[in-house]
């Protein structure tokens, strides 16, 4: 395996999905080949009915919550509880085993939607790697069920799985194929260190800590992220049986490794899970670490660290929204962006619709990757002399070589589900309606506006209140209603600034819903809560209580809560107190006035199960009950999602489940 020398600087992944420049032109991109589609619905297919609004409705915060002098924040008390463990969020049966490995298409080209989008930099590197042969080339991480040893016991009470019966036990370097510098450099599995959120031996945020201070604190994260044992297993031995396919997708910078929890709760139930990091805006996705890299074998050690820090530093999307429509160039990070007045721009004539173009383009991308990694795992499950033909064929050697043979017979690749968090939500929901064989789609923190949908992944006509068709397979999607990320998106930027600007935010949201006021708990998201409106299949909307956008999916920042919580050696605060999202017309208003404060859903102590972290409890619950019901036909899990709801005012729930 190929060890890479990278130094990247550490703040280079802070900088996340906003560091890149920014740089529109090139030709159209049209559907990679892989993107098949399925018949759509027809035009006068009859909606389902919207389901009644709930009975019970969000309780208010407590007047111990509401605008306390900051004095008093210190006394506020934490209204997250639950009373009953719920027996379906346990792990199940199952042991988990994990590997690493490329899935490559030989018929696309290596980066097409940044062909056309990236800078400058990021183009002299795609010619160079096409020039080299390399193709279209995706790094994912598998999970599967593996056969446990029940005599040892669970590795640590029901919300963790059964230790394997063999292989080794994996750790967070395993994301990153045992390469100790290229995990640092990217600041420790795709991540990035919030220092408002770490606080120095004074109590002081880190954030106005010396800057040596800052580095001593991060690089004992850093350490300790590296060795932190995980619940999976290399090299473990498939359990028996065939086992239905998820693929999730990450968000914008995201990584394969942020899906660890996820995945092996539904490994230990009886499912493969693949998860993907995009090279479109993933955080370093590590393909030049396969072996069989056309690149690799003709490069220096320099021009590869050359390549990854372009990688990590200039294949970035949000830059793109403000370069397209006021020519703004966002490449000095969140900060400029932040600080840009758009009362002193204008629109660019044509911005928005470029914009838009972009997002279609962009998912006609993920959604092709998707594909690919899907196809790629079920010929796993081929015998393992048809799986190296048919892989070889492809181009993904390594996954031949290492993978096939060991999943032979135990992929079920007929039913298979797709899920994701924020830009991976969208992917995940627009896969579920294009790729041949997906059954349903479970999506967290985010829904595809219907400007940003390529007009091939929805069916035509209307629903019964006159919105255009959204999807027509299952979709779950789940929200936080402090979701300050996505307002930004689609109300600050979208528009408010684009209106202050002289643009007409008809042209991005054209659907009346999506333009509606957020509330808390009744429409928090209006993106999302019109998807679900336009959705002509099964769907449900839970609105998860005192979440932001990365709460219910964050494998960060629950491992380091609960380190901080029991050891005292890095003091995270457990659940930080923070400003409520503004709701209503004061969306509109510019930042910066003193808001509501609150505790972030968290860390609970539950009766019978001890210290569970709620956001991915509740995620957990759905994500079981949802594919068991839609991929393995499980009667019960069915009744459960037509009925049942076990976390009282923890969440707000619609649904219109058939």
């Amino acid at each position: 395996m190929f060890k890479s020398a990278i130094l990247l600087p550490l703040a280079a992944a802070t900088m996340l999905a906003v560091l890149a420049a920014a740089c529109v032109g090139g030709p159209p991109l049209t559907a990679p080949p892989l993107a098949l589609t399925e018949p759509p619905p027809a035009a006068d297919s009859p909606s389902s009915d919207i389901a009644p609004e709930p009975t019970a409705a969000m309780p208010e915060p407590t007047a111990a919550m509401s605008q306390p002098e900051p004095s008093d924040m210190a006394h506020m008390t934490n209204p997250h509880t639950l009373d009953a463990f719920p027996p379906e969020a346990a792990y199940g049966d199952y042991a988990v085993g994990t590997a690493t490995t490329f899935a490559v298409d030989n018929r696309q080209r290596f980066d097409p939607w940044n062909t056309a989008y990236a800078s400058p930099g990021y183009r002299e590197l795609l010619r160079k790697v096409e020039a080299a042969g390399q193709t279209r080339t995706v790094i994912f991480q598998l999970w599967y069920p593996a056969t446990p040893d029940t005599a040892a016991g669970r590795l640590d009470g029901q919300r963790s799985p059964y230790p394997s019966a063999d292989g080794e036990r994996a750790d967070r370097l395993d994301f990153f194929l045992r390469d100790d510098a290229l995990y640092s450099a990217t600041g420790g599995g795709g991540g990035f260190f919030n220092l408002q959120t770490i606080y120095a031996d004074d109590g002081l945020p880190l954030s106005e800590a010396a800057p040596e201070r800052q580095n001593a604190v991060v690089g004992e994260i850093t350490r300790r992220s590296m060795t932190q044992p995980l619940n999976s297993w290399r090299d473990a031995t498939p359990a028996d049986g065939k086992f239905p396919v998820i693929v999730v997708a990450h968000g914008l910078g995201g990584h394969h490794s942020m899906w660890r929890n996820y995945a092996e709760f539904l490994a230990s139930h009886g499912y493969i899970v693949a998860a993907p990091t995009f090279i479109s805006d993933g955080t370093l996705p590590m393909v030049f670490h396969d072996p069989a890299s056309p690149f690799v074998q003709g490069a220096t050690p320099q021009e590869l660290q050359d390549a990854y820090r372009t990688l990590l530093t200039e294949s970035k999307v949000i830059p793109q929204f403000y370069m397209s429509m006021f020519g703004f160039d966002a490449s000095a990070g969140f900060d400029a962006v932040g600080s840009f007045d758009p009362t002193t721009a204008q629109v660019i004539p044509g911005g928005v619709e470029r914009a838009t173009t972009m997002m279609r383009n962009l998912f006609r991308q993920r959604v092709a990757d998707v594909g690919l990694v899907l196809q790629t795992v079920r010929l796993l499950g081929e015998d393992a002399a048809d799986c190296r033909a048919a892989l070889t064929a492809m181009g993904a050697t390594t996954a031949a070589d290492g993978l096939c043979g060991r999943l032979a017979g135990r992929v079920d690749g007929a039913s298979a589900g797709l899920s994701g968090h924020s830009l991976g939500s969208m992917t995940a929901q627009l896969g579920a309606n294009h790729l041949p064989g997906v059954q349903a789609a479970l999506g967290i923190n985010n829904a595809p506006p219907f400007t940003w949908t390529p007009e091939e992944m929805y069916g035509a006509g209307e629903t019964a209140e006159g919105l255009p068709v959204g999807s027509h397979k299952p979709v779950l999607n789940m929200i936080g209603d402090e979701d300050d990320f996505v307002q930004f998106v689609f109300v600050s930027l979208f528009q408010a600034t684009l209106a202050a600007a002289g643009g007409d935010p008809t042209l991005a949201f054209p659907l009346e819903p999506e333009r509606a006021l957020p509330e808390r708990m009744e429409n928090p998201q209006p993106v999302a809560l019109s998807a679900y409106r336009r959705g002509t299949g099964d769907r449900i909307l839970a609105i998860v209580r005192d979440a932001d956008h990365g709460t219910i999916v964050d494998d960060f920042a629950r491992d380091y809560s609960w380190l901080a919580y029991h050891d005292g050696e890095i003091p995270f605060a457990q659940t930080p107190i923070r400003n409520r999202k503004p709701t209503g017309e004061a969306a509109f208003a510019p930042p910066g006035a003193p808001g509501e404060a609150y505790y972030q859903m968290d860390w609970a102590t539950i009766p019978d199960a001890g210290e569970v972290y709620l956001p991915h409890l509740i995620r957990d619950w759905y994500a079981r009950a949802w594919f068991d019901w839609y991929l393995k036909g499980d009667e019960a899990a069915h009744q459960r999602l037509q009925t049942e709801d076990p976390f009282g005012n923890l969440t707000h729930v619609r649904r219109d489940v058939q």
